[in-house]
Formats: structure tokens, C-alpha cells, sequence
């Protein structure tokens, strides 16, 4: 991991040197002798990392050239931040310009002496290394080979991996059976067992079956964990209940908890709701729980997952406990095979047969256990040599002679192979996976603000023509497919939405994080004490990178109440200590959680003093609710490239590439200098009515842009036209409240835009004149408050990339629709509304791939399509907020079926919501 740390210091001095070279005038030859003392030190990186655990002295030098290499990241960024900020205060008089001069003198003297100390140090730590015989191993895999390995990869791999599971039927068909069967009286069904058993990928099976489906009315599943909160659990089974409009959700946000638990309790009465509640640790969090559910009602069930069989049982004392059993060794390596991409179909091959020997024995290892199975699966199949399976096989076997076990598990094959699949991760892997333990448990993280927290880390290293993104998203797939991440929600395209750690996995990179000093996690909590997995770092190491749990902060129920705790002078100082240390940390990244509704931010942010944190790259406060007052000095922190935030003063931050703006947000008379934001290429929820939309000509590198409140569409010719940059890099494109009566949008422009894939367009458009007005590589479209005046789907149907459309509020004023045969080849995701729209003509043939179709609120429809019959690919047909009479067509009640039930009965998932927001069941 070291090896990590130092290649990314000597990237990143390379990048000073060429970024500040006005700022590091006097000290570039330091600098770069420095890097050049550094890159040396890297070819005997790899055996030192591999060698401290057995040496406690070699440890001891790793975390002192750890060190070594962060100072002098940190002393030569501060240097070039503190010029920087002298120069800008210097330039108002001839007087004030000398006095800058003189302190830029002194400051250069002493980052020479500073910058020798270090380098001092690091020859010294390089002679201590060679003394203790460590082997240069060379500086690591080339760029070139990097690159051949990620193109493999995106050949190879898909972004969704199949969850690959082996003698899991059987456990399926009895947990189905104990939910839909009426005979079964069981309020309470309950999987129990250790971690890595499987139980949350055999709830997942259970939740998605067929019949559970079709039995049940609502569906609701909850990641109940360790640090939970209850009213973000219960409220979160609530709005899967019952999906909220806007103003339903801010509604029920301003309830009390009991209020959101009564409702929760009052829907399962009325109607049979499943409600999966994954990962229980404790009696008392079921009993905090328990308030919610109507036990004594049989119709409505609770599949709940815990490694505690206690829990299960007192969840329930007459409910269903289930414990699934481990796999066979037969199971455990047809598992294996799955997952280490080995096939042998004739026998004949000697290696391939050698290779299945070595694979047979470490598949006992496992345990059993399909978690272990999976992981070393994924490390097998990056390693595709005899050579490289045989060494995995020593090196597990050295783990359990010497009883490695860096975190407490109760099974240490688990622990081993985990520990071993972290262990053959190339550096850059390490870090990336590293920077997960920021997230809290069970977090759903989205993906595409990892990835670019990783490249404003400074993480992400440059691989052949690829951009930075691509490089990082080729990583995350690479811990996809090795397992050792999630996958959570996809798109329609493939493209992993969010991702998350398995606990256990959690429970390493935590352990790994706390060994490396990478982060340092501080949690406010009811509780006294931490939870055992909570990163804490020695007091003498200084920490880049940390993250703030608001969750269950104090028990503050009011800004008031939060104002006169915050008197508290003894609790304040306590407080300012754990956000501030003393020395100013140097902090790179800053990620700060807190559960919906959390007044409390507002009091715990102001004791956040981020004029300490002058190097501070990545700031996450998304969620947060700020208040009027927002941090003046954010506009201090020059080297932000990624900021989610509610921002000031924000124009000096010129190395910023990714900036969400609230929905809401009123400006006064703050002034942004958007020139000055030349490196941005994500910009969300920029306000035309607050800004001049031409400042954005300036931000030549812009990719992903959402503009509202455009007051006329030729405004946007600026940054559209062919010409400009901006055209040939945008990728995502969202307009919002655009066009007038009098002035309509006109799509000839975004045609111009090669590389553009999404677009959202809410506006009127004056005509659909051919598919060739759009984008050409376009695969997500929106259309609202269109108002055309023709059938737009013989013109859309053309568009063959498309794979998800999306019609909305008045897209058309005509009455029918027709969907042609061959049409929309690629089209996944099809949703509609629209009032005017009375008929739709499906051809047979038409949409030929599509899995998901939602027919929403105002659609004057009078039935179901009869084509839709034909379409056997739909999984999922969503009927949401449509008169009663549409509702009935499509239920079967009292064994009767509805005049449009036999057009949809092949459809797996139906959800039925009337006009008055009421969830209907197929079958009531």
C-alpha cells in the first residue's frame, strides 16, 4: 500500500511542478530532486509492503516513508497555496506588492530548508531499506500493460454481475412457501446464520420470486444494520409502500416519528405487505422496530436476516427460523469454477486439471461459505496461469499457519481469503478500494460520485488515451468482478448506478484503512462509545482523509434546543477539538453523512473551521440541510475539485471539476466568477435567471450541464454551436423550464453534439423534423411539456441507440400513438403521461427489447395495448395514478378476471396505484 502512496506523491509532484510553476519559482529544483528521491525509493516498495508483517522493524520504516512521501505532498501544495493567497492580497499598492515580496523571500527559505529535511530523510529511509536486504522489484506494471489489462476488462466484463449461486433452490422454494401459503400461520419469517453465509443474496431471491410477486400487495425492503436510525427505517418503508408525490414526501417529512410508524402499521392491516428487513444485530433494535408491524395479521410478513439466532427468535417465538447450511465441497467448487472462469468440458487438458487440483483444495478452505467462495473466485479470475494459482494456494496456506486473522471474524477462512484478495490488488486498486471505508454500513453509494472522488483525490493515474473517468470506472469494475464490491442499482443500459461492501468486506477495508492511517472516521452518537468498527488514528500520524457520522447525533429535536446546547462551553470545546485538530490536518477528502432530517447539521457544521483544511480536495456534504448561512471560507480552498455543497464565494477554485447546486437556492448578491472555473466538467442546477448563461461559454470542458429557467433557447447558440468545445464534450444535457409561447425550441443544434448520450428537454418544441436532429449516439431521452402536435414515435423509433424514453406532462396534444413493427429496437425503459393521449397502437414486433413500462399519472388511455401481450421480455409494468375503471381491467377479483388481465398476466411484477394515490392489488 505504500507503493500506492508514494507513486501518487511523485505524480503529484510532477503535476505541481507543471500546475504552480509561477507559485514554486526558487524551489522547483528541490521539488524535483525530491520526486526523483522518491520515484527510486518506489523499486523496493513492493517486497518492504509485502514484508512488514513479518518484521515489525520494516513496519516501522513503511509508515516513516508513508509519511516521508505525504509531507512532502503537503509541503509543497501549502508552499504554493500560501503564495498564491499573498499575491492576491498583494496586488492593491506598490506597498503592500513590497511586503509580499519580503514574506515570499522568507517563505521560499523556509520551504528549501523543509523540503531538504524531507529529502534527507527519505535517502535515510532508502539505505535502511537496503540494509534489511529488501529486493528492487522495479516500479510496478507499466502504463502500457494497464491499459491492455483495462480493455480486457471492458470487453470481458459487464458493468451488472450476476449473482452466481449454487444449491440455493431448495433453501428458496421452503422460505416461498412459508410467506404465500395461507396454511402457514407465521407472522415472522427469519434467516439466520454467520456472516458470509448468504443470507441477504437468499432474501434478494425470495423478495424478486414470481409468486411472492403476485401474492403480495406492497413490497418494502430496509438495510436494517448496526448504527441504524428508526425513523429513517421506518420512513423508508413507508415511501416503498407507497411512492409519495413531492408534497406527500414533505409532508410526511414534517411528521412525528410516531405519526410515519402508525401509517407504516395501519397499511399492512389494510393490505399484504412484504417487508424485508436485512441484517438485524439485536434484540433491542427489534424491539425498537416492533411498534411498526401488526404481527397478528397473517397476511401481511417480515423476512428478516441476522447472524444472531436469538434475535430470530425472539422477533417471533412461534415464527419460522431458517438456517441455510454451508455448501458441500462439490457446491463450494462448482462455485468456484463459476467465478474463476474455468472450464475443462473434455477432460483432456493437463493444466486446466492441475489447475482444478490446486482450485478443489482452496475451495475447502472456504469453509462452506459462499462469501469466501465468491471473493477467491474473483481473485482466481484475474490470475489465469497454473503459476498463478499455485501461489495463491501458498499464500493462503501461509495465512492460516501463521493464524493471520487483522480483524475479528468467527471463521478464519473467511478472514484469510478476504485478506489474501485485498493483498493482490495492484496499488492503484488499493486505494480505490481503500476510499470505500469513508461510507457508512449498508450505504448505497453512487457510483458516479465515486469515480470522481477518486480522480479529485488524485488516485486515479492517467492510462493511455483513456480520461481519468474511464480509468476509475475500469477500477470499480475490476472490484466488481473480483467481488469485493456490490453491485447495486443498474441502469436499463447496464451501467452500475450504485454499489456497496458486503460487512464483512466492510469489516476489512476498515481494518486495512486503520493499518495504512488512510482515513480517520469520527461518529456523534447517542451512545458513549464507538462502534468496533469505527477507524481511529494514532495522535502522532497526521490524517488526509476523514468522515463525520452525524447519524443519531444528539438528541437535539429543534434549532432552538440545537442553540442552547451549543452554549454548552465544555461540550463545544470538546466538539471543536474532534473536528479541528490542533494542528490543522491536511486534510484531502472530507465526506460528512447524516439521515434525512437531521436538524442538528446545522449546529454541529458550525463548529467546522474549513480554513484549516487549505489542501482539502474532495468536500461531500450532500443531504445536508445548511440553513441560510453558509461557510464563507469555502472559497479559500483552491485545490477542491469536487464539492457537492451549497456554496459562497467559489470563483477562486480553479481546479474544481464537479459542482451540484442545490434544487433551490437563492444567490442575492453573492458573484461567482465562473471563468475562473475552467477545469469544471459537471455542473448541476445552473439558474439562467441568476447567472448570465453566457459566462458558461467559459467552461470549455463541461460534460454533464442541467440549466433551468432559460428564457428563450437561442440563448444556449453560445456553448451549442459547432465551433465550441463545449459541443463536442458534452455527454449529459438537461434543460429545464425552457422556451415560451413565442419562442419554441429548435432541436437542429443539439445535433451537433457527437458525443452526447442524455438528454432532458422540458420546453415546447416546435416540430420533430427527422430523427437526424438528434444527437447521434443518444440512448436516454425525456421529452416534457413538449406539446407537439404530431405523433412523435415514428420519428423516435428511428433513434436506435435509445434505451430509455422517457414522455411526460403534455409531450403530445394528439389523441393516439403507434409504435411500429422493428421500432425502438434497443428501447428498455418506456415511460408515458400524458392527458391528451387516449390510444396507443402497438405493432406486433414493436420494442422488441422492452423490460419496463410505466403508464403514469393524466393519461387518458382506455385500456392496456392488446399487443401488449406479445411483448415477452416486460418484467415490470407500473399503472400509476390512473382512474379505478383503468385499475379493474387488470385485476382478477373474486376469481374474476378484468376485460385487460390476460394482456398483462405474463408480467411478473405489476404495481397498481389508483387516482386517489391508493396501492390496488392484481389479485385484492
Amino acid at each position: 500500500m505504500v507503493e500506492a502512496i508514494v507513486s501518487f506523491a511523485v505524480e503529484r509532484l510532477g503535476d505541481l511542478l507543471i500546475q504552480e510553476a509561477s507559485f514554486l519559482h526558487g524551489v522547483t529544483d528541490k521539488v524535483a530532486e525530491i520526486k526523483v528521491e522518491l520515484r527510486r525509493m518506489t523499486c523496493f516498495l513492493k517486497d518492504a509492503d509485502a514484508r512488514q508483517d513479518e518484521d515489525e522493524t520494516i513496519r516501522n520504516l513503511v509508515a516513516e516513508i508513508r509519511e516521508a512521501a505525504y509531507d512532502a505532498e503537503d509541503t509543497v501544495e501549502t508552499f504554493a497555496f500560501k503564495v498564491a493567497r499573498r499575491r492576491r492580497s498583494g496586488l492593491q499598492n506598490i506597498l503592500k506588492r513590497y511586503a509580499c515580496i519580503l514574506s515570499e523571500f522568507k517563505a521560499l527559505h523556509e520551504v528549501g530548508t523543509e523540503i531538504d529535511a524531507i529529502k534527507n530523510r527519505i535517502s535515510s529511509l532508502s539505505t535502511s531499506l537496503q540494509s534489511y536486504n529488501i529486493k528492487s522489484i522495479g516500479e510496478g506494471e507499466s502504463s502500457g500493460s494497464r491499459n491492455e489489462r483495462q480493455r480486457i476488462l471492458r470487453r470481458s466484463y459487464s458493468h451488472v454481475v450476476d449473482e452466481d449461486t449454487v444449491g440455493v433452490e431448495g433453501n428458496v422454494k421452503i422460505l416461498v412457501e412459508q410467506l404465500v401459503d395461507p396454511d402457514k400461520r407465521c407472522s415472522v419469517v427469519s434467516i439466520w446464520g454467520m456472516g458470509g453465509l448468504g443470507k441477504t443474496t437468499l432474501a434478494k431471491k425470495v423478495y424478486h420470486h414470481g409468486a411472492v410477486r403476485r401474492h403480495f400487495d406492497c413490497f418494502a425492503w430496509s438495510s436494517v444494520s448496526q448504527q441504524f436510525n428508526i425513523r429513517a427505517v421506518v420512513q423508508e418503508i413507508l415511501f416503498k409502500f407507497m411512492p409519495p408525490s413531492p408534497e406527500q414526501r414533505k409532508e410526511i417529512e414534517k411528521m412525528g416519528e410516531n405519526e410515519v410508524l402508525k401509517r407504516v402499521y395501519r397499511i399492512q392491516e389494510e393490505k399484504k405487505c412484504l417487508v424485508i428487513l436485512d441484517d438485524v444485530w439485536t434484540t433491542e433494535a427489534w424491539d425498537m422496530l416492533r411498534p411498526a408491524f401488526p404481527l397478528q395479521k397473517v397476511g401481511s410478513k417480515i423476512l428478516l436476516t441476522t447472524r444472531n439466532k436469538a434475535v430470530a427468535s425472539h422477533a417471533d417465538p412461534q415464527g419460522f427460523l431458517y438456517q441455510p447450511k454451508c455448501l458441500t465441497e462439490e457446491e463450494s467448487w462448482e462455485l468456484l469454477q463459476r467465478r474463476a472462469f474455468l472450464r475443462n468440458d473434455n477432460g483432456t487438458d493437463p493444466t486446466i486439471n492441475n489447475m482444478e487440483e490446486v482450485g478443489k483444495e482452496m475451495a475447502r478452505y472456504c469453509g462452506g461459505l459462499p462469501l469466501a467462495v465468491v471473493v477467491l473466485g474473483g481473485l482466481l479470475a484475474t490470475n489465469h496461469t497454473l503459476y498463478d494459482w499455485e501461489r495463491i494456494h501458498r499464500n493462503i496456506k501461509s495465512y492460516l499457519m501463521r493464524g493471520k486473522d487483522n480483524y475479528k471474524q468467527q471463521d478464519s477462512g473467511v478472514s484469510d481469503v478476504l485478506a489474501l484478495s485485498f493483498q493482490d490488488l495492484s496499488y492503484h486498486l488499493k486505494s480505490c478500494f481503500l476510499y470505500l471505508a469513508h461510507f457508512p454500513e449498508d450505504y448505497e453509494i453512487r457510483t458516479k460520485s465515486l469515480v470522481r472522488m477518486w480522480v479529485a483525490e488524485g488516485i486515479i493515474s492517467k492510462v493511455g488515451e483513456q480520461t481519468l473517468e474511464d480509468v476509475a470506472e475500469g477500477y470499480l469494475d475490476e472490484l466488481i468482478q473480483r467481488c469485493m464490491v456490490q453491485v447495486g442499482r443498474t441502469g436499463s443500459n447496464g451501467r452500475v448506478k450504485t454499489c456497496q461492501l458486503h460487512d464483512l468486506m466492510r469489516d476489512l477495508c476498515l481494518s486495512k484503512a486503520k493499518e495504512e492511517n488512510f482515513l480517520e472516521i469520527i461518529g456523534f452518537q447517542q451512545v458513549e462509545t464507538f462502534s468496533s468498527s469505527v477507524v481511529t488514528t494514532p495522535t502522532l500520524d497526521k490524517v488526509r482523509r476523514r468522515a463525520i457520522y452525524l447519524d443519531q447525533s444528539l438528541p437535539v429535536e429543534s434549532d432552538a434546543e440545537a442553540r442552547a446546547v451549543s452554549k454548552n462551553k465544555d461540550e463545544d470545546a470538546n466538539i471543536y477539538v474532534k473536528l479541528n485538530p490542533e494542528n490543522g490536518t491536511p486534510l484531502r477528502s472530507l465526506l460528512i453523512f447524516s439521515p434525512p432530517k437531521e436538524v442538528t447539521v446545522h449546529w454541529m457544521l458550525r463548529k467546522l473551521n474549513l480554513k484549516k483544511f487549505t489542501l482539502l480536495r474532495v468536500l461531500s456534504l450532500e443531504g445536508l440541510s445548511l440553513g441560510e448561512k453558509l461557510p464563507k471560507s469555502i472559497g479559500n480552498l483552491v485545490h477542491l475539485k469536487f464539492l457537492s455543497f451549497k456554496y459562497a464565494m467559489i470563483g477562486r477554485m480553479k481546479w474544481l471539476r464537479h459542482l451540484y447546486l442545490p434544487f433551490r437556492l437563492h444567490v442575492g448578491n453573492s458573484k461567482v466568477q465562473w471563468g475562473n472555473l475552467s477545469n469544471l466538467e459537471t455542473l448541476k442546477e445552473f439558474d439562467a435567471e441568476q447567472w448570465d448563461i453566457k459566462d458558461l461559454a467559459h467552461l470549455t470542458k463541461l460534460q454533464k450541464l442541467e440549466v433551468k429557467r432559460v428564457k428563450s433557447f437561442k440563448e444556449l447558440d453560445v456553448i451549442l454551436k459547432p465551433s465550441h468545445p463545449i459541443s463536442s464534450n458534452l455527454r449529459s444535457l438537461g434543460l429545464n423550464d425552457v422556451g415560451t409561447k413565442v419562442e419554441e425550441i429548435d432541436l437542429k443544434q443539439l445535433s451537433m453534439c457527437p458525443h452526447l448520450y442524455k438528454l432532458n428537454l422540458d420546453g415546447e418544441i416546435s416540430n420533430l423534423l427527422g430523427h437526424f436532429f438528434f444527437p447521434p449516439n443518444l440512448t436516454m431521452l425525456t421529452l416534457r411539456s413538449s406539446k407537439l402536435k404530431q405523433d412523435p414515435t415514428p420519428i423516435l423509433e428511428c433513434l436506435l441507440n435509445l434505451t430509455i424514453l422517457s414522455l411526460l406532462t403534455d409531450f403530445y396534444i394528439g389523441e393516439e400513438m403507434v409504435f411500429s413493427k422493428n421500432g425502438f429496437p434497443r428501447l428498455k425503459d418506456l415511460a408515458i403521461s400524458s392527458h391528451s393521449v387516449k390510444r396507443l397502437k402497438v405493432d406486433k414486433g414493436a420494442m422488441p427489447n422492452l423490460k419496463n413500462l410505466a403508464i403514469l399519472a393524466r393519461v387518458s388511455l382506455e385500456m392496456v395495448p392488446e399487443e401488449v401481450k406479445y411483448i415477452t421480455t416486460l418484467q415490470t409494468l407500473d399503472v400509476v395514478f390512473m382512474p379505478k375503471d383503468f385499475i379493474r381491467r387488470l385485476q382478477v377479483i373474486n376469481g374474476k378476471e378484468g376485460e385487460d388481465f390476460y394482456k398483462v398476466e405474463h408480467v411478473p411484477s405489476i404495481k397498481l396505484i389508483d387516482d386517489e394515490g391508493e396501492r390496488r392489488s392484481v389479485r385484492p
